[in-house]
């Protein structure tokens, strides 16, 4: 019995340090920063305010098998969206060339006067 035992130990030994690791080597992720956003602009289909990037960094790749992650500043903190910042809740969405960022109350309302977003510092980190 001992030495089937032993044979089985072996064998499962023999298998675990006989596999083989693969690596992928991908380029070293990209990170462009925004000053300030556009203006941000009511869009009623939403209920809040939108505006739009231009980031032609953001390419096919990414889109099909990246990823791009969305930082806002504040007071030299980044805080990554989705996130509820001052009341206000902030997403985005992105295709190949574009990221949109939405912006509305936390309670789904629409933010009015000091609600309504002023220009951010945008960070966006495309991750290949």
């Amino acid at each position: 019995m001992k030495k089937i035992l032993t044979l089985i130990c072996c064998t499962i030994v023999l298998a675990a340090t006989s596999c083989k690791k693969e690596y992928v080597t991908t380029s070293p992720s990209a990170t462009t920063i925004f000053d300030t956003t556009p203006n941000f602009v009511l869009d009623n289909s939403i209920n809040g305010y939108t505006t739009t990037l231009n980031v032609p960094e953001i390419t096919d790749y990414y889109n099909n098998h990246g990823a791009v992650l969305v930082y806002l500043e504040d007071n030299g903190t980044y805080e990554q969206l989705p996130d509820v910042y001052g009341g206000i809740s902030y997403r985005f969405v992105y295709q190949t060339g574009k990221l949109y960022i939405d912006a509305q109350n936390s309670d789904g309302s629409v933010p009015t006067g000091n609600g309504i977003p002023g220009p951010l510092k945008v960070k966006i980190v495309l991750v290949p």
